[in-house]
């Protein structure tokens, strides 16, 4: 994991975005507002679990490094003596038949709350929330965050309802569309929504999506959790894992071959003389063969390529109603699955990325935006944390935001 490289909120920072220091920070009176939404296991999640009558807040430990995870579920209710329960709380279960999800009996998990209070919400995102508002941009006012409920795919949580309410009430308080902005998992949820709200009411309350090293298909090395230890309290294991293995918010997604086309994104074990080969079409295979079998029955109910909302864009090519832009690094090794045949450790299998995704992720816009040339950008050298403070990404947010949506200028070079 990368650590955020500190910002300082200051002239100086806006003077490194090249827009000087015209910007006030407390002019912020009909300013378009930006809402984002943060990525996988980056949100403050609220755990109640009635039959101990224990309410506390959680976050990825591994994911929130310099957040003490432990500490804050401490301090917000939970009985240091229940402390190793929680991962079976929050752990789902999966029908064996249909692949449906569910929380554990008795326990209730929803955001900590939504678009209300940017440093509770959303701590792994405070040096970004730092650079915006030496922009102009006032965190909880004009600058929100969009938690989520991360253990659930698009459309399984309250994320939809939670955006299109807020937005609404955004609208009323500045007189200004919305940003729409994310960075990873934090922009499928916002993508599924802006396919599935009424195409009608996102033309009047959304200006714009922009996308910091998004998420846009299913994550390949993802697929791998299935089968893995799950998360821990050391958030500074550099193994550890930031979801439980039952989990369905990025594991059941599927791989699309529309992403990946044939690339080998797995190996097993050798057999004749031969190891097997796993491709994205072969992912619940890959799944039941690695002994993650719910979470194979899962991927049949919740692959994206099952969902009427994500083909419009991946197979039909449906542009979105609203002007879109998707800012990512480039030219990092990156892992994009494992090798299993040695019999030894597995070894990963190594790609273009921006060091978290690959570049088969961060391309996937490309089956359904308007203009690739125009709408993306590529960073070389930046990586999936560093992208959310780069001077040039913040720059070229900042620039989407200030104009009208049909003024938005391309990103790309």
């Amino acid at each position: 994991m990368v650590r955020l490289i500190p910002v300082v909120a200051s002239c100086v920072f806006a003077a490194l975005l090249t827009l000087g220091c015209s910007a006030n920070p407390e002019q912020s009176q009909g300013q378009r507002p930006i809402l984002f939404a943060p990525g996988l296991g980056m949100s403050t999640l609220r755990v109640d679990v009635d039959p101990e009558g224990i309410t506390f807040d959680f976050l990825v430990p591994v994911m929130n490094p310099d957040t003490p995870a432990l500490d804050v579920a401490l301090e917000s209710g939970l009985p240091r003596d229940s402390v190793n329960n929680v991962a079976q709380w929050l752990a789902l279960e999966i029908d064996s038949n249909t692949g449906a999800a569910s929380n554990s009996p008795g326990v209730q998990v929803a955001p900590v709350s939504f678009g209300e209070n940017f440093a509770k919400e959303c701590p792994r995102y405070l040096d970004m929330a730092g650079g915006l508002e030496a922009l102009g941009w006032k965190a909880d006012k004009t600058l929100v965050c969009a938690p989520f409920d991360y253990r659930y795919p698009p459309g399984e949580n309250t994320f939809v309802t939670d955006l299109a309410s807020r937005v609404t009430e955004l609208f009323k308080e500045t007189g200004q569309k919305t940003v729409l902005a994310c960075h990873s998992q934090g922009c499928l949820m916002t993508l599924h929504a802006l396919r599935t709200l009424n195409q009608e009411w996102v033309s009047e309350y959304v200006h714009s999506l922009f996308s910091l090293a998004g998420q846009f298909s299913g994550c390949s090395d993802c697929v791998s959790w299935a089968f893995s230890p799950g998360w821990d309290w050391n958030a500074q294991d550099p193994d550890g894992s930031p979801v439980d293995p039952t989990w369905v918010g990025e594991m059941a997604l599927g791989l699309q071959p529309e992403v990946y086309a044939d690339t080998v994104l797995y190996r097993g074990e050798v057999l004749n003389g031969e190891s097997v080969l796993y491709r994205a079409t072969d992912t619940v295979q890959l799944l039941n063969d690695r002994g993650a079998r719910a979470m194979a029955q899962a991927t049949k109910r919740y692959s994206l390529n099952s969902r009427p909302w994500f083909q419009k864009g991946n197979r039909f090519g449906q542009q979105l109603p609203v002007p879109a832009r998707f800012v990512f690094g480039s030219d990092l090794s990156t892992t994009i699955g494992f090798d299993f045949s040695s019999p030894n450790q597995p070894r990963p299998i190594m790609s273009d990325g921006d060091g978290g995704d690959s570049s088969f992720m961060n391309r996937a816009p490309k089956n359904w935006t308007r203009s690739v040339a125009c709408d993306m950008r590529e960073l070389p050298g930046v990586s999936h944390m560093e992208i959310i403070t780069n001077p040039v990404a913040l720059n070229l947010l900042s620039q989407t935001a200030s104009v009208a949506a049909q003024e938005v200028e391309c990103v790309g070079p």
